[in-house]
């Protein structure tokens, strides 16, 4: 199969219905590339896909995959097709890779310093990612490649009413959520509570001021490692077992002096209800709900007659157990590239939202916020936001709660 008279496409490696990607061959450069076909059925996205390529086109940094060419043509039905040609990147994803288990931190300060410092190039140029997810990250031998930059956010516009596409949103709302999802990324990297340098960071790219991307590429720097030295060569893909990448060994300190003393500077200018919404937090103490008008210093004893005061207690304890069980959920989901990144974001802030009113001293109606959040996760399914494996696994936690 050709596309022109240059590419000879050799394997289809992913149709997501709005782009198809192909591992093909340029026969004039006699080079592997990589081809990226916008379907047919997809027409109307064309001239944003274009612009995204130009300008993507003009970027130049060692995380950013490299653009070959792009151009139009017709199929055999004479539908329009735009197409982009890339280098080959034979590794695997950061979403492959953490379906093995958790990084540790100072593996993820390096993944994620690279990241940051590809959109730090993309965003002084004016070109956002759009879709930044584990899914977009490649792992090599011995270097990280963000993919997609320009064009992501084009591609994802077509999943559904809720996507908005970098076309539409002003440059500065888009780059805000280049680095919202960045810190979603750092988030799914780690164990929950491995490290508070690296929460304190998340906390304060999910606020509503976060940090630039360049900030985020300077804390992350790291001056006691060999460049491209991050990984060491291994097994990879799922579709060649014998090939992987692991991660080497971190040295003795995890995170370099200089960036744990600048992440945590940023813990103190967090508020509190930022920080309450790092994804990353460490397992929360006992939450009970505290009935409005009790005033006793001590609970009566039990007894054996009815008692007709609320009795939140079990309440209070499905609603802590399944708030345990969800977070994980979507982090682990965000991670398998099951839910999209801002509904990944909003989801935990809901979650956290519910845990504070739990702590305080007003009344909280339950069921009605249970109600709301199977809503919103009914919702995001029907917008393909999220599986439906992954909402009936959310759905079936939350309803332990009204059990």
């Amino acid at each position: 199969m050709r596309l022109t008279e240059r590419y000879r496409l050799v394997e289809r490696l992913d149709d997501g219905g709005t782009m198809e990607v192909w591992r093909a061959r340029d026969e004039l450069l006699d080079r592997p590339v990589a081809v990226k076909l916008l379907t047919p059925a997809r027409a109307g996205l064309h001239p944003a896909f274009q612009r995204g390529v130009n300008r993507a086109a003009g970027l130049s940094c060692p995380a950013l995959e490299t653009i070959f060419d792009s151009d139009q043509t017709r199929d055999a039905s004479g539908r329009l097709i735009s197409y982009l040609v890339t280098e080959f990147l034979d590794g695997t994803t950061l979403a492959d890779r953490l379906r093995r288990g958790p990084l540790t931190a100072y593996e993820t300060a390096g993944l994620c310093g690279q990241i940051a410092a590809a959109l730090a190039t993309a965003h002084a140029a004016g070109v956002t990612h759009g879709d930044l997810r584990p899914g977009k990250v490649v792992l090599l031998r011995d270097e990280v490649k963000l993919v997609d930059t320009g064009i992501a956010g084009v591609v994802r516009s077509a999943r559904g009413p809720a996507s908005h596409s970098a076309e539409v949103a002003p440059v500065s709302d888009t780059e805000a959520a280049d680095i919202r999802a960045l810190g979603a990324l750092i988030a799914a990297c780690v164990t929950p509570g491995a490290s508070e340098e690296l929460s304190a960071l998340v906390a304060r790219c999910l606020s509503q001021e976060p940090p630039s991307a360049r900030r985020i590429a300077d804390l992350l720097a790291r001056d006691d490692d060999p460049p491209n030295q991050t990984f060491a060569a291994g097994p990879a893909m799922a579709s060649t077992p014998q090939r992987t990448k692991t991660l080497r060994p971190p040295p003795r300190r995890r995170v370099p002096r200089p960036a744990r003393l600048a992440v945590l500077a940023l813990l103190v200018a967090i508020p509190v209800t930022a920080a309450a919404a790092i994804l990353v937090s460490a397992p929360r103490p006992p939450v009970s709900v505290q009935p409005p008008t009790r005033t006793e210093a001590v609970p009566p004893p039990r007894t054996t007659t009815p008692d007709t005061r609320p009795t939140t207690e079990p309440a209070g304890t499905r609603v802590r157990g399944a708030l345990g069980q969800l977070r994980p959920i979507v982090s682990r989901g965000y991670a398998s590239g099951e839910i999209r990144s801002d509904v990944a974001i909003d989801l935990n802030n809901v979650i956290t939202n519910l845990e504070n009113d739990l702590t305080t001293d007003r009344i909280v109606d339950v069921g009605r916020r249970v109600a709301l959040l199977h809503d919103k996760i009914d919702t995001r399914r029907r917008e393909r936001a999220l599986t439906p494996g992954l909402a009936d696994e959310l759905n079936r936690v939350l309803a332990t709660i009204q059990a």
